[in-house]
């Protein structure tokens, strides 16, 4: 139960008789609360916060923007009342349905508690809300010489409590590590509308149980996050930056696994394979991916003016001895810029090959990458779909595309069958089934090939412990549905 002294005011006195209301009451009562600007009940008002990117769709009943931790109290504490479902949403940038309201009910957008409270340049920390959007959070944070690492594809875009939610990797993981590993502390509302926190903004802190890391990855299912403390560090000076270009794709994961075995350390390690390499070409025009079949981004920083001189020779060196066609270095940031294009088309340059895709984003130790590429690549051989492989090679994590008409019923199901054998591949290659977007709807039919029985009964316990009544994003995570449902929902070209 939720603890008597909670601070109440006389607005929220009144909740308690909030029992038991039909949805017209309900709403009205959050209207009146929190002004009815902050609420959204006409039906094409809410079909802007029916999908997400993974172009899923389901509309809520209602859209909620809370500006502050007590608009989410008081929101939290009528959904428990009345056993109204609440989703969480930041900038609907998620991959795996993970913020829509799969069972009606309130879609609680937190955009506008976006303020960047602090950035203390002594203690290395900022103080955000949620909706917080990560490059805004970058740039500030450089502003004063320090640097926010975790670099998700849609930084530009993606909310950082959304980031948070999912523990978001990105280009530079090998170096810096995920979300997790900068968050410090974070102020969450329960599922019955208290407010908590957890952790410390201290660099160090063992006090209790960690329950902040157990939040963060949970994807909104446990609580809801109103403040998030970050660690930041000094920001690199310099970037030396390559493409490395190969006959094939296994000479260049052979470079890569190269690099990081050395071990050399760089800050990106982004890989290509020979479907990748043409879509881009295709998409970009870029002339000096012609005779390319794979391909390595590679990328150094240093926290000095110096150059990273001495790692750029000894890389081409390793690329050189894996078979590598041709490499170029940016010679100044507009050239890096450049290069770097080849990477960011490739979401928007698979359609070259096919309407319809689906996107996982695996993850495997290293060692296995050349032999789960292999396998994905016979999975849909045999099923007749194009695949397009990207990767994060510096930890394992490989963005999966499979390609194809989602107007065939027939290669639908091939689609579905391929996802299902790639997941099996993967668990039995010592993988996991995402190393970045989550689980949400889209993977919860196959959390049961990773996890067992007891891990998930464990799990589901942690979850009735925060959400008693079962209304923080439910249909996420551990109920699967019908399981892929329709292909509208997989990328189809606009």
């Amino acid at each position: 139960m939720i603890a008597n002294n909670l601070g109440l005011t006389p607005t929220d006195r009144c909740l308690d008789s909030s029992l038991n209301m039909q949805k017209d009451e309900w709403i009205h009562r959050i209207s009146k609360l929190l002004g009815k600007s902050r609420v959204l009940t006409d039906s094409e008002e809410r079909q802007v916060y029916s999908f997400d990117a993974s172009r899923r769709r389901a509309l809520p009943d209602v859209v909620v923007f809370p500006q502050d931790s007590d608009d989410v109290r008081r929101v939290m504490r009528i959904a428990s009342r009345n056993r109204i479902p609440v989703y969480p949403r930041g900038a609907g940038t998620g991959m795996v349905g993970g913020a829509l309201a799969k069972r009606g009910g309130i879609a609680l957008v937190m955009t506008s508690m976006n303020r960047i409270i602090e950035i203390n340049p002594v203690n290395y920390t900022a103080r955000i809300q949620p909706g917080v959007i990560v490059e805004d959070l970058k740039k500030a944070a450089k502003s004063k010489g320090l640097f926010y690492p975790p670099d998700p594809a849609s930084a530009k875009f993606a909310s950082i409590g959304g980031t948070v939610a999912v523990n978001s990797g990105g280009l530079n993981s090998l170096k810096y590590g995920a979300t997790r590993d900068y968050v410090l502390a974070l102020e969450v509302v329960s599922a019955r509308g208290e407010a908590l926190k957890f952790g410390a903004g201290t660099l160090k802190s063992a006090t209790g149980y960690d329950l902040m890391r157990l939040l963060i990855g949970s994807e909104g299912t446990l609580a809801v996050i109103t403040e998030i403390t970050v660690r930041l560090i000094p920001h690199p000076k310099r970037y030396d930056t390559m493409l490395a270009l190969f006959p094939d794709d296994m000479a260049a994961l052979k470079a890569a696994i190269g690099i990081v075995s050395e071990p050399l350390l760089p800050c990106a390690l982004e890989f290509m394979d020979e479907t990748a390499v043409y879509c881009a070409r295709k998409f970009t025009g870029d002339e000096r991916l012609q005779k390319a079949c794979g391909a390595l981004l590679i990328e150094f920083d240093s926290l000095s003016n110096d150059s990273c001189a001495s790692l750029m020779g000894r890389t081409r060196e390793i690329c050189r001895e894996a078979g590598a066609l041709d490499i170029h270095d940016a010679a100044d940031a507009d050239e890096r810029e450049a290069l770097w294009e080849v990477r960011r088309s490739l979401s928007p340059a698979v359609y070259e090959i096919a309407p319809t895709k689906i996107n996982e984003d695996i993850c495997v130790p290293r060692s296995e990458m050349a032999a789960v590429i292999r396998e994905i690549k016979r999975i849909a051989r045999t099923r007749g779909l194009r695949v397009v492989n990207f990767a994060h090679a510096g930890d394992g994590n490989i963005h999966v595309n499979f390609m194809f008409d989602g107007e065939d019923k027939k290669k639908s199901a091939a689609a579905k069958d391929a996802v299902r054998e790639l997941f099996a591949v993967v668990v039995k290659r010592g993988g996991t089934l995402s190393g970045e977007h989550g689980v949400g709807i889209a993977k919860s039919p196959y959390l049961g090939m990773q996890l067992g029985a007891k891990e998930i009964g464990l799990m589901r316990r942690i979850k009735k412990v925060f959400d008693p009544d079962g209304i923080l994003n439910p249909g996420k995570i551990f109920h699967g549905g019908k399981g892929l449902g329709n292909f509208e929902s997989f990328g189809k070209r606009d």
